[in-house]
C-alpha cells in the first residue's frame, strides 16, 4: 500500500495531534495506517480493522481500557496490538462521544511522553 492509498487522517484527529508538543502523524504504509508519534514513539494509529471499518487505536491505562471496552460496543481491545495496553475505537460509528475519544488520544500521548527520557521531554516544551 502506498502513502497515497492511505488517505488523510481525519481532520479532527490531525488538528488534535498538531496541538500536542512534538506529536506528529507519520504514514506507515507497510501497516496500511497512519501512526501518531512523539519523539519516534507510537501512541496511536489510524487505520482499518479486519472488517474494513476505520479505527483509531490508542495506548491507554489497562483499567481505563477495560472499562471503555465494557461500556462501548465500538471500543475493542487494540487490533494488532497488546490487548491490555491498547484499545481500538471505530471512529465512524459515532456511538462513542468525540470528547471521550479526544481525551483518550491526549491520555495516550501523555503516557508515551512520560516514558521518554527527561531531556527529550524538556526539548518538547
Amino acid at each position: 500500500m502506498t502513502e497515497d492509498q492511505l488517505g488523510p487522517v481525519e481532520p479532527w484527529i490531525a488538528a488534535l495531534v498538531s496541538e500536542l508538543p512534538g506529536a506528529e502523524v507519520i504514514a506507515y504504509p507497510e501497516w496500511g495506517s497512519q501512526t501518531l508519534q512523539v519523539a519516534g514513539k507510537h501512541f496511536g494509529r489510524v487505520g482499518s480493522d479486519p472488517q474494513g471499518q476505520r479505527i483509531l487505536t490508542l495506548k491507554g491505562d489497562p483499567d481505563d481500557n477495560a472499562a471503555l471496552v465494557q461500556e462501548y460496543e465500538a471500543v475493542t481491545p487494540g487490533y494488532y496490538a497488546n490487548k491490555r495496553l491498547w484499545i481500538s475505537v471505530r471512529i465512524e460509528d459515532g456511538s462513542v462521544p468525540r470528547e471521550l475519544v479526544e481525551e483518550a488520544l491526549k491520555s495516550a500521548y501523555a503516557i508515551v511522553r512520560a516514558s521518554l527520557p527527561k531531556r527529550v521531554q524538556a526539548q518538547l516544551g
